[in-house]
């Protein structure tokens, strides 16, 4: 990441709370997002709604490619002033930009005239805040969630109603829904599975780092315990494939060959297209445990340094209307995401459709997973995702904990 010390944002010169462009001079943004998928078909949609619709003269024109894209791109380009106007980036990566200086602060959005801040869940607001301070706005929210195939469930002698609920139940049941012989898996850790990982690390009791991000506290009987369930869920038990990639296992549940599967709700629209006998429910949970734990993860509308101030305005238009309870519940509704709008939420149609309303229940208790700490990607890429496929092929769960422990250090005395 390239850091931009000689851009800075000079945003005492705006006039808080103004809406609307004075005078209604065409205003031409440009906008980056990774979303590759019909999402972002839906997304062009919406974006050619509001430039026929809206009356300040705003036209958006949006540029998709896919995220590990985006952060290649976006650095060189905010530092060659060519970057777009705005973009979305996701939770886990916006907090390097921050660092970086990259990204311009957004609190004076929730003082323009029409933006409704009571609205707002506020753990999707505190998604975006890094130290305090707004850098960006909610576009979409999102954890992980348990989909299973209702017809593998029911061939196999259970319950297809009753998913299994707690960690220690799915580790367990995952096995028996194993079929080698009509090729189904019962359950799938892929080996880029660093959110399921974190998830059954947290209702196990268990961290990543201390809460001030200086060191590792990876190293733990609790964390042992969750690397040793998930080795013999796989490797002994044989519940899955030892090496498959995320977009891999997609595709098997797409086929109608696994049975469970941890994923986020963009997993929807493909098992609805491929007419998948499925259902969804929230993450499980530690058994025995009152207290509910979920991370939440989302998308958000951020601008570079590099965008001129005079163009501010005609974005916070537009990141208004993405965010009226009209277009909240299309994009919930369409794609299966859960709602962080309250007004979105409270909709007689929102509560009674079955996908949504299952998934916005994790709202009530899914927290942002270490906010602002811009060395998570890192640990994901170099540190985890290689520790999980070397304990997914049944190299020393408790040896791979204490090399991952030293490495995270390592990274954090840098």
């Amino acid at each position: 990441m390239i850091v931009l010390s000689a851009l800075t944002l000079a945003a005492c010169g705006s006039d808080k709370g103004k809406s609307g462009n004075s005078k209604n001079k065409a205003v031409e943004l440009t906008f980056w997002n990774g979303f590759t998928a019909s999402d972002g078909e839906i997304l062009q949609e919406i974006v050619d709604r509001f430039n026929k619709e809206n009356d300040e003269n705003i036209t958006i024109d949006m540029d998709v490619m896919t995220w590990a894209n985006v952060n290649e791109k976006l650095p060189t380009a905010i530092a060659a002033k060519s970057a777009p106007d705005f973009v979305a980036l996701n939770f886990s990566d916006f907090a390097q930009y921050v660092k970086n200086g990259v990204v311009q602060p957004l609190d004076d959005f929730w003082e323009y005239d029409g933006v409704k801040k009571a609205d707002f869940i506020d753990t999707a607001v505190n998604l975006g805040k890094v130290d305090g301070k707004q850098y960006f706005i909610p576009m979409q929210v999102q954890g992980m969630y348990m989909f299973w195939n209702k017809d593998i469930f029911k061939d196999a002698g259970m319950d297809e109603n009753n998913p299994p609920r707690t960690w220690e139940d799915l580790a367990k049941v995952s096995p028996k829904l194993a079929n080698q012989g009509k090729n189904i898996s019962g359950f799938i850790f892929n080996k880029d599975g660093t959110a399921p990982l974190y998830n059954w690390m947290l209702a196990n009791g268990g961290k990543l780092v201390n809460d001030d991000y200086t060191k590792s506290e990876f190293a733990s009987k609790e964390n042992l315990k969750t690397l040793k369930a998930i080795q013999k869920m796989i490797h002994t038990d044989k519940a899955g494939p030892e090496s498959i990639s995320g977009a891999e296992m997609d595709n098997v549940m797409n086929a109608g060959q696994l049975a469970i599967e941890l994923n986020g709700p963009w997993l929807n629209n493909g098992l609805k297209a491929n007419e998948i006998n499925y259902g969804v429910t929230t993450i499980p949970q530690a058994k025995g445990s009152d207290k509910q734990s979920a991370i939440l993860d989302g998308v958000g509308y951020a601008i570079p340094v590099s965008t001129d101030e005079s163009k501010k305005e005609a974005i916070y238009e537009f990141l208004k209307y993405w965010n009226t309870t009209e277009i909240g519940k299309e994009w919930s509704t369409r794609n299966g995401f859960p709602a962080y709008l309250n007004s979105v939420a409270k909709d007689s149609e929102i509560v009674k459709d079955p996908i949504v309303s299952e998934l916005s229940k994790q709202m009530e208790f899914a927290k942002p997973f270490l906010p602002g700490f811009d060395k998570l990607p890192t640990i994901n890429n170099d540190i985890m995702n290689p520790l999980i496929e070397r304990l997914l092929a049944g190299e020393d769960a408790e040896k791979l904990m204490k090399e991952a422990d030293k490495k995270i250090n390592d990274l954090l005395a840098k």
